[in-house]
């Protein structure tokens, strides 16, 4: 089974770090993608824009796109991906 596994740091109007944002997509089927949405807060103060939100597509260009386009955040750097192969 291949999965990509996508990392993004989150931080408020302060500037200050609250957590990450993780999406995890895996191949369903022969020709659907779905992707879960996380949110891994660094304490229990903040507010957690979302807990699991899953999307589908058949492309997977569309799914990371997707993932950067949802999150709350203002500042947008470079999604870091990974692909791991093999049973997940």
């Amino acid at each position: 089974m291949d999965m990509w596994v996508g990392k993004i740091k989150g931080y408020n109007c302060d500037g200050e770090f609250i957590g990450t944002y993780r999406a995890v997509i895996v191949k369903d089927g022969d020709i659907l993608f779905r992707m879960n949405l996380y949110f891994d807060a660094t304490n229990n103060k903040s507010k957690c824009p979302f807990k699991k939100k899953v999307y589908f597509s058949s492309n997977l260009d569309v799914l990371k796109r997707k993932f950067r386009t949802s999150l709350p955040t203002k500042e947008k750097a470079k999604v870091l991906w990974k692909k791991k192969v093999g049973d997940c």
